[in-house]
C-alpha cells in the first residue's frame, strides 16, 4: 500500500515531506478513523484533531532547526498539529493558531518525516525545501537547477539534473559522468540548455 511504502522510504533513509491533509481519506474518499495523518501519525511523531481554512496569510517564524526569512507566511489551510515526539520547526504568529506548530520533523528509522501543516508561502517554501534536501556536491546551489538520482542495476548512480530557466547553465560535477543518451563524457561540468534535462551515469574509476 502507498502509505506503507512512504513509511518504508523514510525508514530506509529518505526524507519524507508531508503536506496538510496527507492520508486523511482512504481509497473511497472516506475519512480515516485512526489518528491523523492516517497510518503515518506514529512514524511522523505528530497528529491533529482540528483544522481550519485561513482567511488571510499568517506570518510564520522559524526555530533553531529551521531559519525562516522575514515575510515567511502560511497560506490557505492549517492542520492543528500536536507533536507526539516530533520537533517543532515553525510556528504561527497568531493568538489562536499560534498554539499549534506550522511544521514539525521527526526521525523515523534511518530517515526523517517532516510534516508541513499548512501550504507554505514562497519564502517559507524556499527555506523549508533546501533545508530538507541541502545542496551537496551533486546538487549544486544554482537557483534554476534541481538534481535527482537513482541506482542502476550495475550499482552505478544515475543523475538527472534539470534546468528550470531560459538561461543556459554549466553544472559542476565532482566526478566524470557520461550522457546516457548522447554518449558524451563530461569530466568536470555538464552544460544544460534552457529547460533542459540530462540523464547521466557516473563513470567507473
Amino acid at each position: 500500500m502507498t502509505l506503507d511504502r512512504l513509511k518504508e522510504y523514510a525508514a530506509n533513509g529518505g526524507h519524507l515531506i508531508l503536506g496538510p491533509r496527507t492520508a486523511y481519506a482512504d481509497t473511497e474518499a472516506r475519512a480515516r478513523r485512526e489518528a491523523q495523518p492516517g497510518r503515518l501519525a506514529e512514524a511522523a511523531g505528530v497528529t491533529y484533531d482540528e483544522f481550519s481554512n485561513l482567511g488571510a496569510p499568517l506570518t510564520v517564524t522559524g526555530s533553531s532547526g529551521l531559519q525562516l526569512p522575514p515575510g515567511a507566511h502560511a497560506l490557505h489551510w492549517t492542520d492543528g498539529l500536536r507533536p507526539q515526539g516530533a520537533e517543532e520547526l515553525a510556528a504561527y504568529e497568531h493568538p489562536h493558531f499560534g498554539r499549534w506548530p506550522a511544521a514539525t520533523t521527526h526521525r523515523h528509522g534511518a530517515g526523517r518525516i517532516t510534516y508541513a501543516g499548512t501550504v507554505p508561502g514562497p519564502e517559507f517554501a524556499r527555506a523549508l525545501f533546501p533545508w530538507a534536501v541541502p545542496a551537496d556536491e551533486w546538487r549544486p546551489a544554482l537557483p534554476s537547477v534541481t538534481a535527482t538520482s537513482a541506482t542502476a542495476r550495475d550499482g552505478r548512480r544515475v543523475r538527472f539534473p534539470h534546468n528550470w530557466s531560459w538561461e543556459q547553465v554549466s553544472v559542476p560535477v565532482p566526478a566524470a559522468v557520461r550522457d546516457v543518451l548522447s554518449g558524451a563524457v563530461h569530466p568536470e561540468a555538464v552544460p544544460l540548455g534552457h529547460w533542459d534535462v540530462k540523464v547521466l551515469q557516473e563513470e567507473r574509476p
